[in-house]
């Protein structure tokens, strides 16, 4: 007899904790990470978990692709977020990562928000930190010179993160509708409704 397991925490309580472990690691200022340099790429590796998650639940939960399909695409790479964002985008039409940003980012309040989740994404001032994330030599800081990358402001990074992450339910209904629109343009109108 099979006794279904649940979780202890869903994958949007997980992606709110990845961010919140990494804005109390930065705790404001810098001078952690300043006087703590071991501890910088554990740092970027949270955002980045916090990020993978919100693709990844954002996308099953609005119907983009399964929980397989991502797991799928992502074999190909590890962790890789990039290939994730590709699921969606192909699931949804649009220019490369526009949609899956734009959504990602409608309720953040950050004026760059989008700006650091894009270069998270596609980025190629991120593009070896990526690398070293999908293969997760970031989260066991086996790195070297060039590995990684930090995106300044620290604390404006960690907030774009940290809120794509909280908005989560704003962005299934953005993609939900999306992916349900007959229109095939790459411009169309979301109602959201009052939570």
């Amino acid at each position: 007899m099979n006794i279904a397991r649940s979780h202890m925490f869903s994958l949007d309580e997980a992606a709110v904790a990845y961010a919140l472990a990494a804005e109390h690691m930065f705790s404001g200022d810098d001078v952690f990470l300043d006087t703590n340099p071991a501890v910088v790429p554990i740092f970027v590796s949270l955002l980045f978990q916090s990020l993978e998650i919100s693709i990844k639940h954002a996308g099953v939960e609005s119907g983009l692709f399964t929980m397989q399909a991502a797991r799928n695409r992502q074999n190909r790479s590890g962790h890789g977020i990039r290939e994730l964002a590709s699921l969606a985008v192909e699931k949804l039409g649009g220019n490369p990562f526009d949609p899956i940003v734009m959504a990602m980012t409608f309720s953040n309040s950050g004026d760059r928000s989008s700006q650091f989740i894009r270069e998270m994404i596609c980025g190629s001032k991120m593009e070896n930190t990526r690398d070293a994330y999908a293969s997760r030599r970031l989260g066991y800081g086996e790195v070297y010179e060039g590995d990684f990358a930090l995106i300044n402001p620290i604390a404006e990074w960690v907030a774009a993160v940290k809120q794509t992450a909280l908005n989560l339910p704003t962005t299934i209904d953005i993609l939900s509708q999306w992916r349900s629109s007959a229109s095939k343009s790459k411009h169309f109108a979301i109602w959201l409704h009052e939570r």
